[in-house]
């Protein structure tokens, strides 16, 4: 069985997006036409249907009765962004915050937090592979458009970030604001340190595969490309798979992403987080 859920948004009433919608249909076409997917298995939510409900009770559906040998690909194209950790004295995030996911009804004080979808992916069984696919992203410093594609101006290029509302990161009477009016975290707190990923580490074992857009330190750019608006990472995924021939390993395939936003000229690093081993393996096979 080859399950998957898609959810991609454009029509946030706060900074809106234009290219998730169409990653979505690029990806739905790719693993029908590709790998064996059956449209009846493929879950889409777009725009309004994509609240915090929604995604919560698909992604239940998607990983409910999944049995070893079964594929489950969840593919997100939104925005990300970053909240304070509910328990700042018992929590393993180094800096204090956790990433999380932006539906389209985003409550700030009641986020759809990276810990929420590990929660649901942690009952999958072992022996079922899980491939994540986040175009999103998930920055403290992301309220800066640091992409420059080609014949683009910067305008035309908007980062799937939303900042959190000064009042998220205030209520933590831990956090404090400098001259530059940028929010600052204990110097007790490591800020270096490497952050554990977004969801992978919240299952401990099994094959569970990672591909994120960009670095948490980093923003994912919504473009024109190809004709149309698309996410950068996604758009970059497919032509990667494309010029393979669709066989490629994770490995490969990952270094190929990073090359071609390098020659666009894209500052965004996507990712590879996964058990060691798995990278290894082939996209989807």
């Amino acid at each position: 069985m080859r399950k998957a859920l898609l959810v991609g948004i454009n029509d946030y009433p706060r900074s809106p997006l234009r290219g998730c919608v169409n990653d979505v249909l690029l990806v739905h076409k790719m693993i029908t036409e590709h790998f064996q997917f059956n449209p009846v298995n493929i879950r889409v939510l777009t725009d309004q249907e994509a609240t915090k409900r929604n995604i919560l009770w698909s992604l239940k559906k998607l990983v409910a009765g999944a049995e070893k040998g079964d594929t489950i690909l969840f593919h997100y194209s939104g925005h990300g962004s970053q909240v304070v950790v509910n328990d700042w004295t018992n929590n393993s995030e180094v800096d204090g915050r956790d990433e999380i996911l932006c539906p389209v009804d985003l409550n700030w004080n009641d986020p759809l937090r990276d810990n929420d979808l590990g929660e649901i992916f942690r009952k999958v069984p072992d022996g079922v592979k899980i491939l994540i696919l986040l175009d999103c992203c998930h920055s403290g410093t992301g309220l800066r458009i640091q992409m420059d594609g080609p014949n683009q101006e910067i305008s035309d290029i908007r980062n799937r970030f939303l900042p959190p509302p000064p009042s998220n990161i205030l209520s933590n009477p831990e956090v404090s604001i400098d001259d530059d009016l940028n929010f600052v975290f204990p110097v007790s707190r490591d800020l270096q340190a490497q952050k554990k990923s977004f969801l992978v580490t919240t299952v401990q074992d099994g094959e569970v595969i990672l591909m994120s857009g960009c670095q948490d330190n980093q923003t994912s750019a919504d473009a024109y490309l190809g004709g149309t608006y698309r996410g950068a990472f996604t758009f970059a995924v497919f032509n990667a798979l494309k010029e393979a021939n669709f066989n490629i390993s994770y490995r490969n395939l990952i270094t190929s992403v990073n090359e071609n936003l390098d020659m666009l000229h894209y500052t965004q690093n996507p990712q590879l987080e996964c058990v060691k081993g798995y990278e290894n393996k082939s996209f989807l096979r």
